[in-house]
């Protein structure tokens, strides 16, 4: 017999501001001097940002992330100390411009073929006269990412790169005061995303109609977009991670589904929930659902500032042995204007190449996602669950509130 399920008061905490309390100033000034003093506690004198996400964090602009994300169609410097220098698509400078003050048109050798070297030369030369201006010239450039054409034309321009991840990473794990209000927001966004998903789950309609549901939600409430499309029913659920098709969800089938949103100032909004298609759950899925929800509750109320993550790894509930072997690839991860940090692994996770266990801790302010698959091999069905917290000088905070389904429970 389980055991009853317990009280869990599923109510937003965080105050939701109006969208027009949110003072974008601070916001951006924020998250710049948070960057710049992990630049300069990790001796970085300038780094060269082309991840979205990071340009975003800096400077506080986004154009067409999708589309430049892969692309290297713009990127900035930002030194230690001072102003950046955002080098934009040269069709949306007039964008940037309403907020960042130095913005330049960006160089560009994508799709060039064999004229992509001497471009590309181009730019680095471009690069190095912007570090002379700031007094920078010869100094160390931390990179996140370059294509092969721009590395090589660094290395002969002579610029000599190191990798930003050290300041980056320190600097976005721990969110601002405006950070966490934009959390707030997207907290009421994606319940609302589960709420209008769980009533359009109906049997005949198909994987990708739920995901629209669930796409269409979010735009509406000024979210930016998905990025993934983890919708899945019946045997589909089972090991999870297949992306929604053209399936059509039957009586009796488990629908899961993983946000997996950027919502609005293109926040990560992260939560699982595993749905059911029916009134009359069989004992079998009941037991799924409860070794995934006992998971979940587990790492949630194990969170804590101070914590190291191999402590929260070593003391977080462990799956029974016939859900080990198709376990999520990671017990928590971070989120910010992506999935960032480092996640935390299972311990004794020997599937594929060996994870490292991050030598980090839970800070206060922290945004964590705690999650948990549980399926077993060869079943039909497999349950997801993932709930989205601010880690709080007390515990869990969270984010999304959405509730579990009391019948899955029993």
């Amino acid at each position: 017999m389980l055991p009853p399920m317990p009280h869990r008061p599923r109510i937003h905490e965080l105050r939701v501001p109006n969208l027009s309390d949110v003072d974008f100033g601070n916001l951006r000034a924020g998250r710049l001097a948070r960057f710049q003093t992990m630049l300069k506690r990790h001796d970085l004198p300038v780094a060269l940002l082309y991840n979205t996400a990071n340009i975003r964090y800096a400077t506080g602009v986004d154009v067409m992330s999708v589309w430049t994300a892969g692309t290297f169609a713009r990127y900035c410097l930002v030194p230690a100390e001072g102003a950046p220098i955002l080098f934009e698509y040269k069709g949306s400078v007039h964008v940037s411009q309403k907020v960042v003050a130095d913005v330049r048109p960006a160089y560009t050798w994508q799709y060039g073929g064999v004229a992509a070297r001497d471009k590309a030369r181009e730019w680095a030369r471009s690069l190095r006269a912007a570090l002379r201006e700031r007094g920078l010239e010869g100094e160390r450039v931390a990179v996140d990412k370059l294509d092969t054409v721009g590395f090589l034309a660094l290395q002969e321009e002579g610029i000599e790169i190191v990798d930003v991840g050290p300041a980056s990473v320190d600097a976005r794990e721990v969110k601002t005061p405006e950070e966490i209000e934009i959390f707030a927001i997207n907290g009421g966004i994606g319940d609302a995303m589960l709420s209008d998903f769980e009533a359009a789950i109906r049997p005949g309609i198909r994987e990708y109609e739920l995901w629209a549901v669930l796409s269409d939600a979010l735009l509406r409430r000024h979210g930016e977009g998905l990025f993934t499309r983890l919708v899945a029913s019946g045997t589909n659920t089972n090991p999870w991670l297949t992306e929604a098709h053209d399936k059509v969800v039957m009586p009796g089938d488990l629908v899961g589904v993983d946000t997996d949103a950027s919502g609005y100032e293109g926040y990560v909004i992260d939560v699982s929930r595993t749905f059911l298609c029916g009134d009359t759950p069989s004992p079998a899925q009941k037991e799924a659902y409860r070794v995934a929800y006992d998971c979940v509750m587990g790492m949630l109320d194990l969170v804590r500032p101070g914590l190291t993550f191999e402590e929260f790894a070593q003391r977080a509930p462990r799956l029974p042995e016939a859900y080990a072997a198709q376990r999520y690839p990671s017990m928590a991860h971070q989120a910010g204007l992506e999935d960032e940090g480092p996640s935390i692994p299972y311990p004794d996770d020997d599937r594929g190449p060996r994870r490292i266990m991050p030598k980090r801790e839970i800070k206060e302010n922290m945004v964590l996602c705690l999650e948990c698959y549980a399926g077993k091999v060869g079943a039909p069905f497999g349950v997801k669950l993932e709930d989205q917290v601010l880690v709080t000088s007390t515990g869990a905070r969270l984010i999304c509130t959405y509730p579990y389904d009391a019948t899955l429970l029993g």
